[in-house]
């Protein structure tokens, strides 16, 4: 693990968790040439990354998936158990993934991921996620999220189908009655997310400031029970509310 570093008041603090150590450094250096933001300490593995949260209090971790001794799947849920009984928003994960883990993506968004990005992204946009998932937007590249996350659904599907042909997406019904408490325009904000809107894209959309957008988030998560806006988009998908490829939207009588 490498040192803490020192922190100044309004930075950012970010824990990097890999097990390889050039890519904990690479992604330090990215994040420490910000002025805003910070690494407070690095991880090999999802254990010791639960010790220096407890030790160094980060506002956002960076999580790989696949490490030894304890993976980031495991730790994410930890991580986010405890935020929920603690009653507390932080710090959230941001998880770094390849396109080799997507089996592995709605486990570590069900986990309470705030967010994923490829390992190879472009440094702007790594800054961008960590600044979003900061300010509890949550939906990181919200093209790429809609797109990771219908290639992930499929790829269930078909290993819950035991074929290799896509099987056709049937609603699962445990959401039916929660998303019957939401209202026409939480419904609406829901749908939106699920295609791929930003907080802004909605606010621009619907003619109203992001902070009524962000209140109407906020609102939709209690509603259902979800810990992150991306948990909101794969549940949309789950209820058969959008559905891969289509426009139409769809919601239960």
């Amino acid at each position: 693990m490498a040192a803490a570093a020192e922190v100044t008041d309004g930075q950012i603090r970010v824990l990097v968790v890999d097990d390889q150590g050039v890519i904990r450094m690479g992604l330090s250096m990215i994040l420490d040439h910000e002025p805003d933001l910070t690494t407070v300490a690095q991880a090999e593995n999802g254990e010791e990354a639960l010790r220096l949260i407890d030790q160094y209090d980060p506002d956002v971790v960076l999580m790989d998936i696949r490490m030894p001794v304890m993976d980031g799947l495991v730790a994410t849920e930890r991580i986010t158990s405890a935020n929920k009984e603690a009653g507390r928003a932080r710090p959230a994960v941001l998880v770094l993934t390849t396109f080799d883990d997507e089996a592995y993506v709605l486990s570590a968004v069900r986990a309470g991921a705030s967010g994923f990005l490829l390992k190879d992204t472009d440094p702007d946009l790594l800054v961008s996620a960590v600044r979003a998932v900061y300010r509890g937007d949550s939906l990181v590249d919200p093209s790429s999220t809609r797109v990771l996350l219908e290639r992930c659904m499929e790829l269930e599907r078909q290993v819950g189908s035991g074929t290799t042909q896509p099987a056709p997406p049937q609603p699962d019904g445990r959401w039916v009655g929660l998303l019957g408490q939401l209202s026409e325009r939480e419904r609406e904000i829901l749908v939106w997310m699920a295609r791929g809107l930003s907080n802004r894209d909605l606010a621009t959309k619907l003619f109203v400031s992001e902070t009524t957008v962000k209140t109407h988030v906020s609102s939709v998560l209690s509603k259902l029970s979800l810990s992150s806006r991306v948990q909101a988009v794969v549940v949309a998908y789950e209820a058969g509310v959008v559905r891969p490829g289509e426009a139409e939207v769809r919601w239960e009588s």
